[in-house]
């Protein structure tokens, strides 16, 4: 049998403890953060990765013309925004690697039982054990190369004639 093993690890009762009550806090800590479905995301103005600068020197000329612009215009709110993105950003940052590597762990810990379980299956099959492959989602029948048999047979295409 195939023996891949790519990941050995096993956490105690008091680390997922500990790992559930860290999600929680920051569960408890985005609560306020909003959720955007995709069709919300693209009615929103999207600034480029690069416009970190841009934007610095726009809200500067804004500040030294605010006479020029709508009295509804606040800098105030510009800096508050600007400032939250800088603080989360690297945040977010740290939180996309983490889920990387709680990602990564899955996939290796997934594919670890499902690359045994292939050699159970194959050894099953070939000591003749009946009924190994009776309950195959269509998802597993494809990818064991077992199409669903179709009920009735494909019709023979007409010959055609020598030339």
């Amino acid at each position: 049998m195939s023996r891949q093993n790519e990941i050995e690890v096993t956490l105690s009762a008091e680390q997922l403890t500990a790992f559930d009550a860290a999600l929680s806090a920051l569960e408890t800590l985005a609560a306020a953060f909003p959720v955007l479905s995709a069709e919300e995301k693209a009615g929103l103005v999207k600034p480029p990765e690069t416009a970190d600068g841009w934007m610095a020197g726009m809200l500067t000329r804004a500040e030294q013309n605010l006479g020029r612009l709508p009295r509804d215009f606040d800098p105030a709110q510009v800096k508050k925004d600007l400032a939250l993105d800088a603080t989360l950003a690297p945040r977010e940052l740290r939180l996309s690697r983490l889920l990387d590597r709680l990602g990564g762990a899955r996939f290796l810990a997934r594919s670890d039982a499902f690359a045994e379980l292939l050699g159970v299956r194959r050894t099953l099959k070939d000591v003749g054990l009946a009924g190994v492959d009776d309950d195959l989602s269509d998802g597993l029948r494809r990818f064991f190369g077992r199409a669903a048999k179709p009920e009735t047979p494909p019709p023979t295409p007409p010959a055609t004639p020598a030339a």
